[in-house]
Parts: structure tokens; C-alpha cells; sequence
């Protein structure tokens, strides 16, 4: 009998409580949990571009120049550009003038740390052996926003790659890999150069496309797999839009 009315107050009690009906996740919210977006920047204008002396006044490697005056300012319209634009990620290739790009760009992002990526170096048929970026350290001191921790998706010491543009093709192919695999669901930068850019272009896009300096290029994440391309080379926020030179 004991048992019986215990038995009843158990259920009278578990009859009241509120039921525990798990989570259900909204479409949208799913839709979140899927979608990944990659927003590519060609760097901005270099000063070999138009001096062809600068090594006479710098310690520079030749195949890494800085930016000219004019990148400068372009890579500050990019900030303007950049500056309520949501950014999770920031990849940038090892060399000054992209790095001096998105350490730009990132003004507005008070939080915002670099991630240098050797996967996204220039073609290296383009630069010297083996390629002429600085040491991780050298780079930290002269661009404060490197996140040092990082491990690269690519090695430092690149394995070495073909002559011509798509030789890189590649390289890009298994950074973005890389990259989505250990970052899925986010907003990333990459900054980037031309070669690199046109492999992105193939292989998020369909097809390879030279894009010019301090361009935007978006490519989003479809809901079934595979790439929208939303933006490509677009240069709407330079107040000079001659000679970006896409080659």
C-alpha cells in the first residue's frame, strides 16, 4: 500500500513538472551553422609598380616591395570599405605589401588579429628562391596585428611549384581546404595576389580571373555545397579606379 501511494506521488509530481523539449535549431540558424564566406582582396598598388629604384632605399628583398603612396591610400578606402563588414578570419599572404594592406584595412576592427599564411603567396615562379617575405618574428615587430600562434595551413619553406600562373593552382587549392576544414561557418578575409587570385577565382568560382590592385571579390557557400560568386574585382570604393593593373 506504502508502495502504491508512493508510486502516485511520483507521477502527480512528474505530471507538473515542465516538460524538457529539446532545442530545436531555426532555418536560419542552421543555415548559419553551414554557410561560409571568403571575401578576397588583391593588395594594393606596390612601389615597384612606379619606382623602379626603391631597392636603393630599402632592405627589401626584391620580389617583396612595399606599398607605393598611392596603395596606401588605396588600402585606406578598403578600411572604409572593410569597416562594418563582420570578419571572423584574416589570411594574409607573408609579404609586406599584404600585410601592409590588411593591417590597413583592419582599422576599424579593434580586435582583429593577422593570420600569415604562406599558402597564399604569390606564384612562386614570380619570386625569388626561396621566396624574399621575412621571418615571423622580423614581421610581428613591423605589423603588430600578426597572431603569432597561428599555425600556417601551407609550410614556411613552400615546396617548390611549376613556371606560370596556375602552377600555384595547387597550393591554393589545399589552403582553402585547409582553411574551411578548421574554420567552417565564418567570415574570412584573404589577401592575396594576382595569380593566386585568378586560382581562387577558378576554383570557387568556375573559371580563372585576374582581378585588379585593392579589388573585393566575394564568393559564398552554398546551402548544397559549392561556391556563389557575389563579387569579382570590384573596385566601387577607390576614388581612382585607373590603372589597377589585373596583370
Amino acid at each position: 500500500m506504502i508502495d502504491n501511494f508512493l508510486l502516485l506521488l511520483l507521477f502527480i509530481n512528474i505530471s507538473n513538472a515542465p516538460l524538457l523539449i529539446p532545442r530545436q535549431f531555426s532555418k536560419k540558424t542552421i543555415s548559419n551553422m553551414n554557410s561560409m564566406t571568403f571575401w578576397v582582396v588583391r593588395h594594393a598598388e606596390r612601389e615597384d609598380n612606379i619606382n623602379s629604384t626603391w631597392q636603393n632605399s630599402s632592405t627589401l628583398k626584391s620580389d617583396n616591395s612595399p606599398l607605393s603612396k598611392r596603395g596606401q591610400g588605396q588600402a585606406d578606402e578598403l578600411a572604409v570599405r572593410f569597416n562594418n563588414i563582420h570578419l571572423d578570419h584574416i589570411f594574409v599572404s607573408p609579404f609586406d605589401r599584404t600585410l601592409e594592406t590588411a593591417t590597413r584595412l583592419l582599422q576599424g576592427h579593434s580586435n582583429a588579429t593577422i593570420k600569415v599564411e604562406p599558402g597564399l603567396c604569390e606564384g612562386l615562379y614570380m619570386c625569388e628562391d626561396p621566396p624574399g617575405y621575412e621571418e615571423l618574428d622580423i614581421l610581428k615587430e613591423k605589423y603588430p596585428l600578426v597572431d603569432t600562434c597561428y599555425q600556417s595551413i601551407m609550410p614556411w619553406k613552400l615546396p617548390r611549384e611549376g613556371d606560370g600562373d596556375e602552377a600555384c593552382t595547387p597550393r591554393i587549392q589545399m589552403t582553402l581546404e585547409g582553411i574551411e576544414k578548421r574554420f567552417p561557418g565564418t567570415e574570412v578575409l584573404l589577401v592575396s595576389h594576382g595569380a593566386p587570385i585568378g586560382a581562387i577565382h577558378e576554383l570557387l568560382g568556375g573559371s580563372w580571373k585576374y582581378v585588379g590592385q585593392a579589388t573585393v571579390s566575394k564568393f559564398v557557400k552554398k546551402q548544397k555545397g559549392g561556391y556563389i560568386k557575389e563579387l569579382s574585382g570590384d573596385a566601387s570604393h577607390l576614388s581612382d579606379k585607373t590603372n589597377l593593373r589585373p596583370w
